[in-house]
C-alpha cells in the first residue's frame, strides 16, 4: 500500500511537470501585474518575444535616445538586473534560459523618459516654479494643472492598455470643486452715495446734434450715450455688530460680548482712472489693471527710479487719509444682464476683479486683502449691486484655469465660460462653467463717504473726467476759501474730496500733499478744532492754484 502511494506520487508529480507551463509575472508601468506563460514553454525564448505576446513591445519608436527599459528579478535584491530592450541594445535577444526565467520570475518594465518638446519644457518650468506663484488661497491650491498631470499620466501609461483607477484619482484630484459659497470675509458693504452717483453721472456722454436744427428743439430732441466704465474703491475695514436693531436694555451684569460682531467694508472714495476708452458695450479694465498690477520685474528693479503711474499716485495719496482699495466697480449698459436670473456680474468681470484682488493680497496680505468687494452699476439707471468672488474662483484665475478677459471681448455674453481645465461640478466633469457659480452675494448700504465732498458736491464732480484735473469753478472756490479768513473750515469741507487732493498732489508735490492730507483727514475724523491752514500752505496752494 506504501508503495502504491509512493508511486502515484511520483506519477503525479511527473504529469504536473510536463503538463504544466512555466508562468512569468509581467509589471507594466502602471503598476498592474500580468501573468503570462513562456512561449511555447520554450527556454530559448527571447525576452523581446516574451514581452511582445503580451503586447508590450520593446521599443515602438524610432527615437532611441530614449530606449525602454526592465528589470529581472525582484527589484532590491542583489539578483536584480537591468536590460536594455531598445532596438540598438542586444538584451532583448537573449534567452529565458541566458536570463535565468524561471516559473514566478517577475520582469518590471520601467518607465520611460518623458521627450520634451519645447512647448512642454515650458508648461513643465511652469510647473516646476509653483512656488514663485502667488496662491491667494493656499488650503485650495494646485500644486499642478490638470493637463499637465493628465498628460504625464498618459506618458507613465505608455507599453500597458491604459490608466489604472489610481492614476485617474491622482488626476481628478488636481481639478477645482467649483461649488456654491454662502459667506465671504464681509458681511456687508457701506457704499459712498455721492461718489455712486457722480461715477453713473460720468458714464452719461451727450452726444452732439445736428447744427440745422434750431438751439430749442436741438435740447429737447438731444440724446445721452451711456459709456461703460472702471473705477477703483477706496475704504477702510471696521467692525460693527451683525445686528443693527435699536440697542438692548443693559444692566450692571450684561456684557459687550454678548454682541456678535462681523466686518463691513466703507468706500470713502470712488477713483477712476483718467483716459478711459470704454464703449457702450465693454470697458477699458487696461488702465486700471496696468497700472494696479505689478509684474515680478518690477520688483526685482526697484532700485531703479520709475515714472510713478496714476494708480500709484492714487493709492499713495489714500494712503495719506487713512485708506485701502476695498473693491472696484464697472458699469454695464447689456439689456439681457438679469435674463434667467442671472446676476450682473459675468465670467469675464469675475476674472478682472479677481486679478485685482490678487493684487490687493499681495499688497496688504491674504487675510485684509481677501476683503474685496465688487460693485456692479447699471450706468443707464444708476442701480446698483454689491458682491465677492469667492475664494474657488480667485485661486483659479491665479493658476490660469479661466481664461484670459482678451478672449471673451467679442462674445456676446460672457455668463458661461469655456475653461482651459475642467473642474468638478456636482460630481461631474466639465470644461463649461456658469458665472454665477462664482459669485457671494452681500448686502450694500448707502452712507455719504467722508472723502467724496460731501452731500452738496457737484454732481458732475469737481475735476475733469479725461484727464482729472481741476475745473475752473473749482479752482476759484478754492482760492476764496483760501482767501477767507473769517471761516476756516470752508476750506476742508472743499478739501474733503479724494478727486480735489489728487489733483492737488500732481501741482504741489508729494511733501506738502502729505501735510494737507494729514490736516483733511483730522478734519473728516471730527478733529474740526485747532486743524488750521499755516501760511506755508496757504501760500503753496495759492500759486498752485493761480492766485
Amino acid at each position: 500500500m506504501i508503495c502504491y502511494a509512493i508511486l502515484l506520487a511520483s506519477y503525479t508529480t511527473l504529469v504536473t511537470s510536463i503538463t504544466s507551463p512555466t508562468i512569468l509575472r509581467i509589471r507594466t508601468v502602471d503598476g498592474s501585474v500580468l501573468r503570462v506563460p513562456l512561449p511555447n514553454d520554450d527556454p530559448t525564448s527571447t525576452l523581446s518575444s516574451i514581452l511582445t505576446s503580451v503586447g508590450v513591445v520593446a521599443n515602438d519608436n524610432d527615437n532611441d535616445t530614449t530606449p525602454l527599459k526592465c528589470q529581472v528579478g525582484l527589484p532590491g535584491r542583489s539578483d536584480c538586473t537591468t536590460l536594455d530592450i531598445s532596438k540598438s541594445g542586444t538584451d532583448g535577444q537573449k534567452t529565458a534560459e541566458e536570463l535565468g526565467l524561471k516559473h514566478g520570475s517577475m520582469i518590471t518594465i520601467l518607465p520611460p523618459p518623458i521627450d520634451k518638446s519645447p512647448q512642454d519644457v515650458s508648461t513643465s518650468n511652469t510647473n516646476n516654479n509653483n512656488d514663485d506663484r502667488f496662491d491667494p488661497f493656499p488650503d485650495i491650491a494646485k500644486s499642478t494643472s490638470y493637463s499637465s498631470a493628465s498628460k504625464r499620466a498618459r506618458a507613465l501609461a505608455r507599453g500597458s492598455r491604459s490608466m489604472n483607477y489610481g492614476d485617474i484619482s491622482k488626476v481628478r484630484s488636481t481639478m477645482h470643486t467649483v461649488e456654491p459659497q454662502s459667506k465671504g470675509s464681509l458681511l456687508r458693504v457701506y457704499v459712498c452715495s455721492v461718489a455712486a452717483a457722480r461715477f453713473q453721472n460720468h458714464c452719461i456722454v451727450n452726444t452732439p446734434t445736428s447744427k440745422k436744427k434750431s438751439s430749442s428743439k436741438r435740447k429737447k430732441e438731444q440724446q445721452s450715450q451711456v459709456e461703460n466704465r472702471i473705477a477703483l474703491l477706496f475704504g477702510t475695514i471696521n467692525k460693527e455688530r451683525v445686528n443693527q436693531g435699536p440697542k438692548k436694555a443693559r444692566t450692571s451684569l450684561s456684557s459687550s460680548v454678548e454682541d456678535k460682531m462681523c466686518e463691513v467694508g466703507k468706500v470713502h472714495a470712488i477713483w477712476e482712472p483718467p483716459s478711459q476708452k470704454g464703449n457702450d458695450k465693454l470697458y477699458d479694465e487696461d488702465c486700471l489693471l496696468s497700472g494696479y498690477i505689478t509684474s515680478d520685474t518690477d520688483d526685482d528693479d526697484s532700485s531703479k527710479k520709475k515714472k510713478e503711474t496714476p494708480t500709484e499716485r492714487a493709492i499713495r495719496v489714500a494712503n495719506y487719509l487713512g485708506l485701502q482699495p476695498i473693491g472696484w466697480i464697472f458699469s454695464y449698459t447689456d439689456e439681457d444682464r438679469h435674463t434667467d436670473d442671472a446676476l450682473p456680474v459675468h465670467g469675464r468681470d469675475a476674472i478682472i476683479g479677481a486679478k485685482l484682488q490678487i493684487e490687493t493680497m499681495k499688497r496688504l496680505g491674504r487675510e485684509t486683502g481677501s476683503k474685496f468687494v465688487t460693485l456692479a452699476l447699471d450706468g443707464r439707471v444708476g442701480a446698483c449691486e454689491a458682491f465677492q468672488l469667492s475664494d474657488v474662483c480667485v485661486q483659479m484665475v491665479a493658476e490660469d484655469v479661466l481664461p484670459s478677459p482678451s478672449t471673451l471681448d467679442g462674445e456676446t455674453s460672457t455668463r458661461y465660460m469655456e475653461l482651459k481645465d475642467p473642474v468638478v461640478i456636482s460630481g461631474e466633469e466639465t470644461k463649461k462653467l456658469d458665472s454665477v457659480l462664482l459669485l457671494v452675494n452681500m448686502a450694500m448700504l448707502s452712507h455719504v463717504g467722508l472723502y467724496s465732498g460731501g452731500a452738496n458736491a457737484p454732481a458732475a464732480g469737481n475735476v475733469k473726467r479725461g484727464s482729472g484735473a481741476l475745473l475752473i469753478k473749482t479752482r476759484k472756490r478754492l482760492l476764496a476759501a483760501i482767501n477767507d479768513d473769517g471761516d476756516s473750515s470752508k476750506i476742508f469741507k472743499e478739501l474733503c474730496d479724494f478727486d480735489i487732493l489728487l489733483a492737488l498732489d500732481g501741482m504741489i508735490g508729494s511733501t506738502e500733499s502729505e501735510k494737507l492730507c494729514m490736516l483733511v483727514r483730522k478734519y473728516a475724523r471730527g478733529q474740526k478744532k485747532g486743524t488750521v491752514l499755516d501760511n506755508h500752505l496757504k501760500l503753496v496752494l495759492s500759486s498752485a492754484l493761480g492766485g
